[in-house]
């Protein structure tokens, strides 16, 4: 939906323009139209990762390779080799009205994943490496927020607009300077590089699969002995779904990591390896939140094939109850809160929701009951999903029998088949958590109102998506829920005025390389005290992230298809060419 000029909303398929889009040097416009060029040859995509690996082997070809990929895809999609190395980039976008969320993208190698061999030896070290690393990145995303304190004026100019500044607002601000910066510099966790054998992880998703499919079978048992029920036709943040309704792979119960975390572990169907490598990381990750809420910095944990899902649900729920549980809560939620949750950083971890996966609203609907009951705040991070082919084409493997990671019984892969099926979950979700921020919105408003306390925080949600409709769709709810008021900015164009407290619990992210017209329009559009917009930004050694890279360009060939690839370019060449023309004092043309 977009905003029209008497103020109203209306679905438009045309992207506008942002008013004021940040500019970027004219060598940064030029790769960008290199990469995405490259990223539209379906061959060039399809084969970089098996090249990548062929010409990795060759002595000096590599390094002529390594030096072509460093100043093209590496440069255009990751923020750097260090974390230090990014923060002049985490300037540079707060200075544009956007946040950041950054993470070290070491990522496992699917190929050694599927080996049989395990490679804890050789990998050891490397995954104490990347926890150092996290806290590092935690430290510097910390350091970051602290130094725009007194700074704010330089590098928020958003905050200068006459629509937003009231005498209310101003005073606000000046009482409490966390309203002028924020802290919109987060930190993201692929938890598959934080233990030496990614097969303790899938060992740990089998055991909890078949749990859940006994469970299921016992009720399926009862309801054919009591009236059936079915699963519920239409999703809203009151809907409460039975766990057995959920399909693959489930939604995670506390109960599932005891096999981990119970000292009494006798006839347990996991190696003494795999317990071991789990604690170890469960203690890794329990470190590495302490640090962050110390700092104050939130965690996403980011999600990852359907294989270590269950794993990554277990410990996500066990971490969450802990680490963001609320004040006053008389809930046992099997591991002890490490101090009270009362900071101005909340919800502290959040969980990602791939919309492709078909158990997503579901899931999300008992979740939001389950953070409800249990008294601690949800983190959702609500994306469509990256893995696409590879689910697919391991479940048909696994169906075939052949060899696979794919550990889904169901007839249908764990993801949807049809685009427009995940476009539906995705929108689904949307409004779902939306109602959910807007419920929790009011209760706090209403707390604060009665007694003059802050109340707390109890759903967070950011929304990964480079989808027009769905950032639409986004502001659109804000305005229909009441979160966000359209008024006239300086350019005379209309914009979403949104208050701190819906700002806090809602931003909207794209990839750093990817969409920035997109990210410039949600920028221009929205009104607010600290940046509701945010980029992810990747870093580390250009070794070390080349998976990712891969990864980014088979996903780029989806995300830019049907002429979104054109437009890519067309954008990069139309403002190399305004350049141009301003450099030698030429006229501008009417369409540039």
């Amino acid at each position: 939906m977009i905003l029209n000029g008497d103020g109203t909303l209306q679905a438009q398929n045309t992207e506008p323009p942002p008013s004021n889009p940040h500019r970027q040097p004219l060598t940064a416009l030029a790769r960008s139209y290199v990469v995405y060029s490259l990223c539209s040859i379906p061959a060039i995509v399809d084969y970089a990762p098996s090249l990548l690996d062929f010409i990795g082997r060759i002595p000096v070809l590599n390094h002529v390779a390594y030096s072509l990929i460093k100043i093209t895809f590496f440069d255009q999609f990751v923020g750097g080799e260090t974390a230090s190395a990014t923060v002049p980039l985490l300037r540079a976008l707060r200075a544009a009205n956007k946040g950041a969320l950054f993470a070290y993208s070491a990522e496992v190698d699917e190929k050694e994943a599927l080996s049989s061999e395990s490679k804890s030896g050789k990998l050891k070290a490397h995954h104490k490496r990347v926890v150092d690393e996290i806290l590092t990145c935690i430290d510097v995303a910390a350091d970051f927020e602290d130094s725009l304190r007194g700074a704010s004026k330089a590098l928020s100019p958003y905050l200068h607009d006459t629509a937003y500044r009231t005498p209310t607002s101003q005073a606000s601000i000046a009482a409490n300077s966390d309203l002028l910066t924020g802290r919109r510099t987060w930190v993201a966790i692929k938890v598959t590089a934080l233990l030496p054998d990614a097969h303790a992880l899938i060992n740990l998703s089998k055991y909890i699969t078949s749990r859940r499919e006994q469970m299921k079978a016992v009720s399926a048992e009862q309801s054919s002995l009591t009236s059936a029920r079915s699963a519920p036709a239409t999703l809203s943040a009151a809907t409460v779904p039975r766990v057995e309704d959920i399909p693959f792979p489930g939604a995670a119960l506390l109960s599932d990591l005891d096999i981990v975390l119970s000292p009494s572990r006798d006839d347990a169907p996991l190696s003494t390896n795999d317990i071991q490598q789990l604690r170890e990381l469960y203690d890794d990750l329990v470190k590495i939140c302490v640090r962050a809420e110390q700092r104050g910095v939130r965690l996403i944990v980011d999600a990852e094939y359907s294989w270590y899902q269950p794993a990554l649900d277990a410990l996500t729920l066990a971490l969450m109850r802990r680490f963001n549980a609320l004040p006053s809560s008389n809930v046992t939620t099997g591991t002890p809160p490490s101090s009270p949750r009362q900071g101005p950083v909340q919800p502290l971890i959040y969980a990602t929701y791939q919309a492709y996966l078909r158990r997503v609203p579901l899931q999300l609907a008992h979740n939001l009951h389950d953070a409800k009951s249990n008294n601690y705040s949800l983190g959702v991070k609500l994306v469509r999903g990256a893995y696409h082919p590879y689910e697919t084409n391991a479940h048909r493997t696994f169906k075939n029998g052949g060899k696979s990671l794919c550990i889904s019984s169901e007839d249908l892969p764990p993801v949807w088949l049809e685009k427009h099926e995940t476009d539906k979950a995705y929108d689904d979700c949307t409004r779902m958590v939306i109602e959910a921020v807007k419920e929790d919105v009011l209760r706090q408003r209403a707390q604060q109102y009665e007694d003059n306390k802050t109340g707390d925080i109890r759903v967070g949600v950011l929304f990964g998506t480079h989808n027009w409709d769905s950032c639409n769709l986004v502001l659109d709810e804000l305005v229909r829920q009441g979160l966000g008021e359209v008024v006239k900015g300086e350019d005379n164009n209309n914009k979403v005025k949104v208050r701190s407290d819906v700002v806090e619990r809602i931003c909207i992210a794209q990839l750093y390389g990817m969409c920035d017209d997109l990210t410039d329009s949600l920028t221009s559009r929205v009104l607010s005290d600290v940046p509701m917009v945010t980029k992810y930004i990747p870093y580390g050694g250009l070794t070390e992230v080349l998976p990712y890279l891969s990864r980014r360009a088979i996903e780029n060939k989806s995300v830019l298809g049907d002429g979104a690839a054109a437009r890519e370019r067309q954008r990069a060449l139309r403002e190399i060419m305004t350049r141009i023309r301003e450099t030698f004092s030429l006229p501008l043309r009417r369409n540039e």
